[in-house]
């Protein structure tokens, strides 16, 4: 394995008609993520960065290098972008191995048998590409971006149709890869953005309507991503040991314990799991006898009326926060207010990585 390359910047300013105009400044380290509403504009800056659309007026440069700017376009196949879109594209009348030899550079950083182990398909070097499922192909669409020896790899929702086996083989290669190549990856989902990225881009009305660290950015009611605050937030375990008696995995939150039935030992020392704001039960008191296992002890934050009759609740914990969905009539009846310590009883949980 190579060293972890240097941070990259990103520097764009395009605008296109009225219908787009985009305008920032990445930090690429790792991973940023590029989210937004369908139509939004998440893959129209993308091409427009890589110089795929050359119909948008502005400047584009990346790790000092001018791609376009005042009379100046460089072409798509000088800039040296790996690309990895939604479907496969390979080349029908070529086998996988035959895909992967035409795309190899010199300088890659993996070679095609170490790629073939890695994403599982050293059976598959002989296949045509027409006999592939379409996990299998995107596997090796994937892999042929890398051999390109790529300066930079943008993903466009690339396991958006993928089977359980091909996403579990492709997120965690896809988080060690950007230790290597930096990655703008599109993605609709909440689950594979807090998985994968340390950066996120904001696509909203076809411009830019924030940068910044993914919880940060969804934790801001003035963004549009306030719409997908119910759909929770992202929390770190800690501490992990397994219990054999109760074949759970004990954790801890801030120092509070939490458990997680899930059905085998982990290796690591600690992991993310997401937490539905609908999962969140608030008492002012403990519950003496409940079959409900994770409660933590929290402080009223914030609190925010998202509908006629629903408040969602930012609950702090002490460095990480959780956000609890509850009707008018309980934040009435309970007597809530921002400063009040309460009792969160989590109901189920997601293990961020492990999607279905």
């Amino acid at each position: 394995m190579l060293n972890k390359v240097p941070v990259q910047q990103l520097e764009f300013q395009l605008k296109k008609d009225k219908l787009f105009d985009f305008s920032g400044t990445i930090i690429l380290q790792g991973i940023c993520g590029v989210f937004g509403d369908s139509g939004a504009g998440k893959t129209s800056l993308v091409r427009a960065l890589i110089g795929l659309d050359d119909d948008y007026s502005g400047n584009v440069s990346f790790a000092g290098e001018v791609w376009q700017g005042t009379n100046y376009f460089l072409k798509t196949e000088q800039r040296r972008v790996g690309m990895v879109f939604q479907e496969p594209r390979l080349f029908p009348h070529l086998d996988a191995l035959g895909n992967l030899k035409i795309a190899k550079h010199k300088n890659s950083l993996y070679t095609i048998k170490q790629l073939a182990k890695a994403l599982d398909f050293e059976n598959l070097l002989n296949k045509k590409s027409i006999a592939l499922s379409g996990g299998q192909k995107q596997r090796i669409a994937i892999a042929r971006a890398i051999l390109t020896a790529p300066k930079l790899l943008i993903m466009d929702e690339p396991l958006s149709s993928l089977d359980k086996h091909s996403r579990a083989l492709l997120l965690p290669f896809i988080k060690q890869l950007a230790q290597q190549i930096p990655i703008l990856y599109i993605t609709h989902s909440m689950q594979e953005l807090f998985y994968l990225a340390t950066n996120m881009l904001l696509i909203n009305n076809g411009s830019v309507e924030a940068i910044g660290e993914p919880l940060r950015l969804f934790l801001d009611p003035k963004l549009s991503l306030a719409k997908h605050a119910h759909s929770g937030l992202l929390l770190t375990v800690d501490s992990l040991t397994w219990d054999d008696q109760n074949a759970m995995l004990q954790g801890k939150v801030d120092g509070q314990a939490i458990y997680l039935a899930i059905a085998n030992t982990r290796q690591e020392q600690s992991l993310q799991i997401k937490v539905e704001s609908k999962d969140v039960i608030i008492a002012t008191q403990p519950f003496m006898n409940s079959s409900l296992q994770n409660c933590l002890t929290t402080t009223i934050e914030q609190i925010e009326q998202i509908s006629a009759s629903h408040i969602l609740l930012t609950l702090f914990l002490g460095e990480q926060r959780l956000q609890a969905k509850i009707t008018i009539k309980s934040l009435h009846q309970l007597q809530l207010e921002v400063g009040q310590v309460v009792f969160s009883y989590v109901k189920a949980v997601s293990i961020i990585g492990e999607l279905p």
